[in-house]
């Protein structure tokens, strides 16, 4: 907000009075007017560049703060009345030193009045200031308040100055002395002139009358004493005027004094009024760092706020994008889905025809052998499946063994585990303890020495056969310790060999401390170790045999299965070679066109319904990518995601056993189609083409939950 620039308004009455003062000045023709006059023009100009100022500013705010504008142009009124009485004033007043005066202490009440006008403003300010008003507003008038102190303090020197210039201006004093000097001449020529008048009387009177005498007569005696006696009148007017001229400047002198004083405390004021200011401009500074914080949170606030509004509108754009793309591909599903059932409808109508059609067949005395053959192959399947069943059964049994004997063997590990842990810890001990001992062979190797040292002081007290016996016994336990050392070691060392071995059978990585500890193992426990050792690797070779049994049963089987399937495939080939004997002995062919269009018919109408199928799986297979793709883009939840891709390869496998039986369809088997056609029972449907190859192995009877996430899709 712009800042309001008032001018001070002791420099417009300063510049409305100075015109008069400047005209006194200049007909004096004084130094100090030339002075004052230089000072008047300073003001002027200082006073239009504020007055400037204060235009442009007030035009810029106009129309923002009008109730602070109205309280500017209400003062601005004030002061101009203020200033044209003064002008009056001045005006009226008379021409002299006198008036001078009168200016001065003019001058100076209108100093204090516009102090007392500017110390309310300044309290009104601070009271708004306190009860939380605007900042920007009250920087500027607290500003404007201090520019316009700074002004007062400056009038106030100028001020001064005058005054000690009128008390000391050495040209009004001169003035008084001259008149009083003339006042005295004038009185000392009178005196003169009476003295000489006297003695002009006297000597007439001591000579004779002398009419021919040409000198004054007596009236003009009288209109000499007349003149003389308006001379002594004017003489007192002159005293009386030298008295006033007195007076007034005793008056003058004591109001000059008393403007000192005044001076002296209005700059006290001015100083307190300064204090305070400083203290307000500090809280005002304090308050605008805080307005600043604030303001750049919020606009930290408000980028936040246009970030995310960004991210909400593109990511609502992208999830309408993609609800019309899986509103369409429902659309396209639900299309597929009406053609895929009509076309269903015309496959059952068809099959139906096809039924009425066998119906007809089975009337025929060669469809009677045809169905014992097919009652033979049927029990010959039925047997087959029996045994699928049993061999599944072994399979079963077998994999539950051989988890069951995976688990025994990871509780063993995991028992040898703890037990190799165990045997760390003791290892761990038994390092402690062979630190222990060769601290205890230092201590030993020490008391050796100190042994030694005795027996070299003790040689000159003993004998050498006492010595060295001594010295023989010290001997033979040094050897006791190193041999016990020497044995401990090796133990430490076979103990650790044997973990190292158990850690690389139970296929457990050594650990640093294992490797890096080198301790010692009792017997006792290295045999149960042993033991340990020996009876898994017992049981792991029993376990071995049991497995190469079971898969020696399991080829067997598998063996046995083969020889039934190549049997079953040699009675398919006999009976597809009969059939083709009875097809060539056959005396009318109308039967067998009627079932080749039939079949053509009925291909057709398979191979529109796979199509159709395969159009509608890679349509769900296209709009599970896209799901997927959706999900990962946005990091959905993770099961969902895994559903979803499950779903997917259920898909997948779908399509692939479609274009399997597709290719079936468009390429079939000639025996397996007569084969069906001939074990077709009255209203049953159809059986599914048969792939080659997979006669030895039936259909399981547990279906993939795969299949029936792929059901659930499409139910």
């Amino acid at each position: 907000m712009a800042t309001t620039s008032v001018p001070a308004p002791g420099v417009q009455d300063y510049d409305l009075m100075q015109p008069g003062m400047s005209r006194l000045n200049l007909n004096s023709l004084n130094p100090s007017g030339i002075n004052l006059a230089r000072e008047y023009e300073q003001l002027k100009v200082e006073y239009d560049t504020i007055m400037e100022k204060l235009n442009q500013t007030m035009n810029s705010i106009k129309t923002f703060w009008s109730p602070e504008l109205k309280r500017e142009r209400q003062m601005r009124r004030d002061e101009a009345n203020r200033i044209a009485h003064l002008e009056r004033m001045v005006q009226s007043g008379g021409i002299g030193g006198n008036e001078y005066g009168l200016g001065s202490t003019n001058e100076a009440l209108q100093l204090r009045m516009e102090l007392r006008e500017r110390d309310e403003r300044i309290r009104q300010l601070t009271t708004a200031l306190e009860s939380g008003s605007s900042h920007g507003a009250m920087d500027g008038r607290v500003r404007e308040l201090e520019d316009t102190i700074m002004r007062l303090q400056d009038l106030l020197t100028t001020k001064e100055a005058q005054s000690m210039m009128a008390s000391q201006d050495p040209s009004g004093r001169q003035a008084i002395e001259n008149a009083l000097r003339r006042i005295d001449e004038k009185q000392a020529r009178i005196v003169e002139l009476e003295d000489e008048l006297m003695r002009q009387r006297m000597g007439r009177s001591n000579q004779p009358r002398d009419f021919t005498d040409k000198n004054l007569s007596g009236h003009e005696m009288s209109t000499m004493r007349m003149k003389m006696d308006r001379s002594e009148v004017e003489l007192a007017e002159k005293k009386q005027e030298l008295m006033g001229c007195q007076s007034r400047m005793q008056t003058a002198e004591q109001t000059a004094n008393e403007m000192k004083s005044h001076l002296q405390v209005l700059k006290d004021q001015l100083t307190n009024r300064e204090q305070h200011n400083t203290l307000l401009q500090g809280d005002v500074d304090a308050l605008r760092q805080k307005l600043d914080s604030k303001n750049k949170q919020l606009e930290q606030k408000d980028e936040r706020i246009a970030v995310l509004e960004r991210d909400l509108s593109s990511a609502k754009a992208d999830v309408s994008d993609k609800t019309e793309l899986i509103r369409q591909t429902e659309i396209k599903t639900s299309q597929l889905i009406g053609r895929i059932d009509s076309l269903e409808n015309t496959v059952r109508e068809k099959e139906q025809d096809l039924d009425r059609a066998k119906i007809r067949l089975l009337s025929h005395p060669d469809v009677q052998k045809e169905k014992e053959m097919t009652e033979r192959i049927e029990q010959g399947e039925r047997e087959r499946i029996r045994l699928q069943e049993h061999i599944d059964q072994l399979r079963r049994n077998s994999e539950k063994e051989h988890l069951e004997q995976q688990k025994t063997y990871q509780n063993e590990m995991t028992q040898l585990r703890g037990t190799i842990e165990n045997l760390q810890k003791e290892l761990a001990d038994r390092d402690i303890l062979l630190e222990s001992q060769n601290e205890k062979i230092g201590d030993m190797n020490r008391d050796l020495n100190q042994a030694k040292k005795r027996l070299d002081d003790a040689m000159v007290d003993k004998g050498t056969d006492e010595l060295r016996m001594d010295v023989e016994d010290a001997r033979k336990e040094v050897e006791k310790l190193l041999k016990m050392v020497h044995s401990l070691e090796k133990e430490n060392l076979n103990l650790t060999a044997q973990i190292k071995q158990n850690a690389e059978k139970t296929t457990v990585p050594p650990s640093s401390g294992s490797v890096a500890g080198t301790l010692t193992k009792s017997s006792n426990q290295q045999s149960n170790l042993h033991k340990r050792i020996e009876e898994l690797e017992e049981a792991l070779r029993e376990s071995v045999s049991i497995t190469a049994e079971r898969e020696v049963h399991l080829s067997q089987q598998k063996h046995h299965l083969q020889q039934v399937s190549s049997q079953l495939n040699e009675a398919r080939k006999e009976i597809s070679d009969l059939r083709r004997n009875k097809q060539s002995v056959s005396e009318s062919g109308d039967r067998d066109q009627m079932i080749r269009a039939i079949e053509t018919e009925r291909r057709q109408h398979l191979e529109q319904l796979f199509q159709l199928k395969q159009e509608a799986l890679l349509a769900a297979i296209s709009e599970k990518d896209t799901h997927l793709a959706l999900l990962e883009k946005s990091r959905g939840p993770r099961d969902e995601i895994e559903t979803i891709r499950r779903h997917k390869d259920a898909l997948i496998r779908k399509l692939k056993q479609e274009n399997e039986r597709r290719a079936m369809v468009a390429h079939p088997d000639p025996t397996i189609s007569m084969n069906a056609m001939a074990s077709v029972i009255p209203g049953a449907p159809l059986p599914a083409p048969i792939i080659p190859g997979t006669i030895g192995h039936p259909p399981q009877s547990h279906q993939n939950p795969h299949d029936d996430d792929a059901d659930g899709i499409w139910a």
